[in-house]
This record gives C-alpha cells, structure tokens and sequence, in this order.
C-alpha cells in the first residue's frame, strides 16, 4: 500500500521508518522546507524498539504527496488539522482515505472542510484515539521508537468504513480495533487527562526546564485524585451523549496490556522513564487544554452538565499563562456532534 505521511514531527518520523520497515512505500511531507531538504538528502535514523536507516520519498507540495496515495496519514499537533484540510481540499482523489494519528476532534473538523468531498469522492476520515508508537525526536532525520502499544482505537466517518478500515490496515496496524464514533475516539483517551494536570501541578518545574520524570515524579497520590475528578466528569458528558465510556484507567490497561486495579499503579509502571516537558509550549499543555479538557467542558454546558473539576483546571491555565483556551478549541453544535456519531 502507499502511505502519505504529512507532517514529520516525532510520530512522523516513526511512522515512516514503521511503515518503510512493513515494506509499505511511504510518501512524506512538512511544511518546514529545510526539514524536508534534510530528510530528503540523509534519511531517517531510528534507534530503540526498531533501528535502522530508512529513506522514505520526500515531496514539497501536498498535491504531489498524496498522488495516489491509499492512506493520508496526518500527524501534525490538533491546531495544525484545519489547515491541512484546507490544503487537501482541491487535490484529494476519489476513494482517499485520511488517518489522523491521535484524534483530537480531527475528525469533527476535517469533516466541517471536506464534507462535500466526503459526499462526491467517497472519502473516508479516520481518527486513532491516541498515538500508538511512542517515540522522540532528537532531530531532524534522527528519532527514538521507544515503546508500541499493544491496542489503540480507531474510529471512521462514514461509520460504516469502520471494519474496512481495521481490516486493510492489518496487516501493518495490527493494534487496531474499532470504535463507534469520532466522539468517543476524542473524549476516550487519555492524554489530556493525565497530561493537563500533572503539568498544572509541575508548572513551575516545567517553567525552570528542570530535568524529571513526568509520571513518577509528578503523578503523585495527591494529582492522581485531580485527575480521577475530572475523569469522572469527562465519563459524565459522554454518558449524556449516549456514548459509550472507558475509564482512565481501563484505557491506560488496554493500551499496554495490564491489569492495574487504581491508576496511580498504572501510570507509575506504565510510563516510568517518561521524561517532563522542559517549556510551557508543549503539547502537553498547547494541545492537550484546548483540545482535550476544553471540549469537556464546552460539551457539557451543551448538555447541561456540571464539569467544575473541569472548569477550575482551565481557569488556572488560562489565568497563569494569560492564554483564552475556551477561544482557542474547536466549537461544538448538538448537531453537529449527532452527525458524526450517526453517520
């Protein structure tokens, strides 16, 4: 199969060395032309849970990757997906299948720019509930695969592609399983969860760019129980809307296979050697507030549904970085979230 990969931050390039190593033919694009000149003049080196060199084929425009391509993977940050479906808009092909690697309502956007294209060329958006090859990126052309999940979600509008896709993308993406609707896909992760308070509670750790590790040191007994409140009042939205829930901790087991009984034990083993942002622009507070908790709690006033653990986690944010999150995150419709659920 050929992979369109746009976007080559760290999960790019790990899905291109992951998808080349498969014996797939990987296309890949970014809009950063002097990474773009590196990649296509030296490769990609990865080390850890696969090693190798690998040189995947490298195009300066959108139209020119995504030429044929059978998957158009998009692993660019959730406030880069308006942006590359606008680019996509005029030179999409019929049949095209869009993959945004870690959901983020990419799907509920992607589809507010590509819906007629949806209609008219048989185009199907997928969104993963999370990233399944965790990785870093030391530099351009050189990335860390340091661990796979062993299960990750997927959902697909139209929702009937949903099977189709966990088939055909088996024999590469065998974590694959489906799920019922781009809103569980964006409300059942973990991310925003665990990330948006532990960083809250190690702002100033961050702010210094002092060395830790982000669960073991600051998941502690006492963030763990904030993170458990507002877990509770994401399960609530979801349960307003129909959908169905997983716990924190039953998406972390999943994830990696385990059976932890509390949380605290499931992040302090699953993720102990994660190491701290050392600046406060980094996703786990850029992305992860405005499109991970954010929704929550804007959902929940749609539904009438109190989210005050929610709510105080934004206000601290928003106070102490002088940041309007509410502003900066996707806006919901009751429609519009049925649409996606439906159909």
């Amino acid at each position: 199969m050929r992979f369109s990969i746009l976007g080559m931050g760290k999960v790019g390039h790990t899905t291109a060395c992951y998808l080349l190593d498969k014996m797939q033919e990987v296309v890949v694009w970014d809009r950063n032309e002097d990474k773009r000149e590196f990649i296509k003049d030296h490769g990609i080196d990865i080390e850890g849970a696969l090693s190798g060199h690998f040189a995947p084929q490298v195009c300066d425009s959108i139209s020119e990757a995504i030429n044929g391509a059978d998957f158009i993977i998009i692993s660019t940050l959730a406030s880069g997906h308006l942006d590359i479906a606008y680019l996509l808009k005029d030179c999409i092909s019929s049949g095209q299948h869009i993959i945004a690697m870690n959901s983020n309502w990419a799907v509920y956007e992607i589809l507010g720019i590509l819906e007629d294209s949806v209609k008219e060329k048989d185009i199907t958006i997928s969104e993963t509930s999370g990233v399944h090859l965790m990785s870093d990126l030391v530099s351009p052309g050189h990335c860390i695969l340091k661990k796979i999940k062993n299960r990750i979600g997927i959902s697909t509008y139209p929702k009937c592609k949903g099977a189709d896709v966990v088939k055909n993308l088996s024999g590469v993406f065998p974590q694959l399983y489906s799920l019922g609707s781009p809103v569980e896909s964006s409300m059942n992760t973990s991310n925003p969860i665990l990330h948006a308070p532990i960083a809250l509670f190690n702002l100033s750790k961050i702010e210094a760019g002092i060395d830790h590790f982000f669960y073991r040191d600051g998941g502690t007994p006492l963030v763990v129980k904030y993170i458990e409140k507002i877990d509770s009042e994401r399960l609530a939205v979801l349960q307003a809307l129909g959908v169905k829930g997983q716990s924190c901790l039953d998406i972390v087991n999943k994830a990696w296979n385990t059976t932890y009984s509390n949380l605290y034990d499931a992040i302090q083993a699953n993720y102990p050697n994660s190491k701290g942002p050392k600046s406060i622009r980094y996703r786990f507070i850029t992305e992860d507030v405005p499109y991970g908790i954010v929704p929550i709690l804007k959902i929940g006033h749609l539904l009438n549904i109190n989210v005050p653990f929610n709510e105080k986690l934004i206000d601290m944010y928003s106070a102490v970085l002088d940041n309007d999150f509410m502003n900066n995150s996707p806006d919901f419709t009751l429609e519009r979230l049925h649409r996606i659920m439906e159909n």
